[in-house]
Order: C-alpha cells, then sequence, then structure tokens
C-alpha cells in the first residue's frame, strides 16, 4: 500500500466513524434529547408538566429523527425518576449497562455513570 492509498484509507475511516468515534457521537445524540425533552415537559400540562415516562410517549413532531440508539448501534435507555428528573443511559463500549463505561445523561447534562448509579441505581 502506499502512501496515497494510506491518506485516503484513513481519510475514509475518519468520515465514516467520525472525529471521535462512537462515544462522541453517543454523547452528541443523547444530547440531542435534553431541549426535546424539556420541550415536552414545559408543555406537558396534562401531565402535571413531567418528562415523559417513555420517549415513546413523545408525539413524532417533537422526537422526529432523533436516534435512539448509541454510537456502538445499542438502544439508549430512557428512566424516569421522578416527574422532574430523567436518564438518558448508553451502555457505553461493552453494551452492559450499571458499569463505570456506560454514558449518561441527567436532565440534558453528561454525568460521570457511577455517580449517578450511587445516586439512583439501576433496577436489575
Amino acid at each position: 500500500m502506499n502512501r496515497r492509498s494510506v491518506v485516503v484509507a484513513l481519510t475514509v475511516a475518519i468520515l465514516t466513524v467520525g472525529c471521535g468515534g462512537p462515544q462522541v457521537l453517543t454523547e452528541k445524540r443523547m444530547l440531542e434529547w435534553g431541549p426535546v425533552l424539556n420541550l415536552y415537559m414545559g408543555t406537558n400540562m396534562e401531565g402535571g408538566n413531567s418528562y415523559p415516562k417513555a420517549l415513546d410517549e413523545l408525539p413524532p413532531e417533537l422526537s422526529g429523527d432523533l436516534e435512539r440508539s448509541d454510537g456502538w448501534g445499542n438502544p439508549l435507555l430512557y428512566r424516569l425518576l421522578r416527574i422532574d428528573k430523567y436518564n438518558l443511559i448508553s451502555g457505553g463500549p461493552d453494551g452492559e449497562f450499571g458499569t463505570a463505561d456506560d454514558i449518561v445523561m441527567e436532565n440534558g447534562a453528561l454525568y460521570e455513570a457511577m455517580k449517578i448509579y450511587a445516586e439512583n441505581p439501576l433496577k436489575r
């Protein structure tokens, strides 16, 4: 393989995976959900201004084509903790929920997984 072929292969790999890879893609996808969930809460008068019980509860005009999977292709886990508190969780590179490599968003901000799990353990 010559130098030009290597450069082309690397460029294709970067464009395919994206800068930062699956973790950055996962964080981007999760952060896109934050404003949508906040808008739902702010307009959910019948539900007492609460977050949805499940992502499927969101009307299509709000959720649009937002991804429900992480950068590794695994489904995101949504859990409503209280009417005013939710988590959106990726199982991370190992695909297992409840481990230190998880990516956790709580009410629109990313946090260290084990800190969130210490406060609100996952039920297994």
